[in-house]
């Protein structure tokens, strides 16, 4: 996982900060850290309707320990960062033993998902920490919730994650949901510990709904939505049906059979504790793509790339329970050949569309990259001629040339920026 990773940023990423990072980390963060004004309320300035706590901590770290301010060095911290979600799903299911026979198809569906190109955005671009920071703190929450549901501690730790999840991303308040559900799952098997259970789904419930309430609304974001029932329902269609590449009624393969399984599942009250896990798996990245759908249900054509890990750990539970129909919960002599169809249809389609998605990843990174070395020419050229005219707007890491040359005359946030004296001092030469 780690080696294709650290080869996309080594081939592909580029130092000079870009887009949302000249405001979100230069601006409103590295700027009073250096300058002797900050405060600790800088650390959750709200960039869009995100908090973004653990991704400002990191850029702080990432400062201090090597003193400039570059994309690159976030990025390289990122390869690993993106790798935690899962390494720990694997972990988790070799130590229980569930990684056996056909479920060992779950290995390549995981590394997949981090190992190719999809969510290149996230590879490439540092500030996009908070997609891994999210995935983790969502992963181990819903781990700790299936395995160990009235644990004392790891109801702590259920509490704790669920709060960093609100502060690392918007979406991340459908954290505490999602483990909710795991907690009425438990209950649906078992009925033990009402109280105890009852406490702590109304705890994550109130914490998602005053996430929702305190959620900074950013008016210019409403032509994004989806205007409408039918907006989000063709939005929400589209990104479930990811990361296939053929439209209408192959999505349901990805989605809808794992839904139907696990409804029946429960209703025969047939889920491990495993189960439980995956099935919250699930439910989370369902949430999230409802979310996406809702949130940018107005823009049309593709499932944005950075959005699409969001989706791996739902794609993993849909192959967790298609394998598990396979191996327990349909034995009708009539139908007995109907889930292994099924399995087939489901590996194949999901295979074969990473195999096209994986060639249009890498043209992304390279248009990226060819992007973003012109944008870093013309910023060293204002750099060493002061002369406005280089900052072309559609050729600068930001879309206003005059906020960007602002933020590029501020001593303190040139001194973050060794790399581009660098360039200037090669140019003179």
């Amino acid at each position: 996982m780690l080696l294709p990773r650290w080869y996309y940023v080594e081939s592909f990423a580029v130092a000079l900060p870009f887009w949302d990072q000249w405001d979100a980390e230069g601006d409103w963060l590295l700027r009073p850290w250096l300058e002797g004004t900050f405060q600790l309320s800088d650390l959750w300035h709200p960039q869009n309707e995100h908090w973004l706590i653990p991704s400002h901590i990191l850029i702080l770290l990432c400062y201090e320990l090597s003193g400039s301010w570059s994309n690159i060095i976030e990025a390289r911290i990122n390869i690993f960062l993106g790798v935690l979600a899962p390494l720990i799903m694997i972990w988790h299911l070799y130590n229980r033993n569930a990684l056996i026979g056909w479920r060992l198809l779950l290995i390549p569906v995981l590394i997949a998902g981090v190992a190719l190109p999809f969510a290149w955005e996230n590879i490439l671009f540092g500030f996009q920490s908070q997609f891994y920071f999210l995935c983790f703190f969502a992963v181990t929450a819903l781990l700790l919730s299936s395995q160990y549901p009235y644990v004392p501690l790891a109801v702590m730790g259920v509490l704790v994650l669920s709060v960093l999840s609100i502060f690392t991303m918007a979406s991340g308040l459908l954290t505490p949901i999602a483990v909710a559900c795991v907690y009425l799952m438990h209950q649906w098997m078992l009925p033990v510990k009402r109280s105890q259970a009852l406490l702590i789904i109304s705890i994550l419930l109130m914490m998602a709904f005053i996430a929702y309430k305190l959620m900074p609304y950013v008016a210019g974001h409403s032509g994004l939505h989806a205007q409408n029932v039918g907006q989000f329902l063709a939005s929400f269609v589209r990104h479930i049906g990811w990361p296939l590449t053929a439209r209408k009624l192959i999505i349901c393969v990805i989605w809808i059979p794992a839904a139907i399984i696990i409804t029946s599942c429960l209703v025969k009250r047939k889920l491990t504790k495993t189960d439980i896990l995956m099935a919250g798996c699930f439910v989370w990245s369902t949430l999230q793509a409802a979310a996406m759908a809702y949130g940018r249900g107005g823009e049309l054509g593709e499932v944005i790339s950075r959005y699409t890990d969001l989706l791996t750990l739902g794609i993993a539970g849909n192959a967790w329970f298609v394998i598990r129909w396979k191996e327990n919960f349909y034995t009708h002599r009539k139908f007995r050949y109907v889930p292994g169809f099924l399995l087939i249809l489901f590996f194949a389609a999901l295979f074969g569309s990473y195999r096209q998605r994986f060639r249009s990843g890498l043209n992304s990174m390279r248009k990226s990259h060819e992007d973003r070395m012109i944008q870093q020419q013309r910023v060293e050229a204002y750099l060493t001629s002061g002369d406005q005219r280089c900052l072309v707007q559609g050729q600068i890491p930001y879309p206003d040339p005059v906020r960007l040359s602002n933020l590029l005359d501020n001593a303190a946030l040139r001194s973050t920026l060794p790399y581009l004296e660098a360039g200037r001092a090669g140019t003179k030469k």
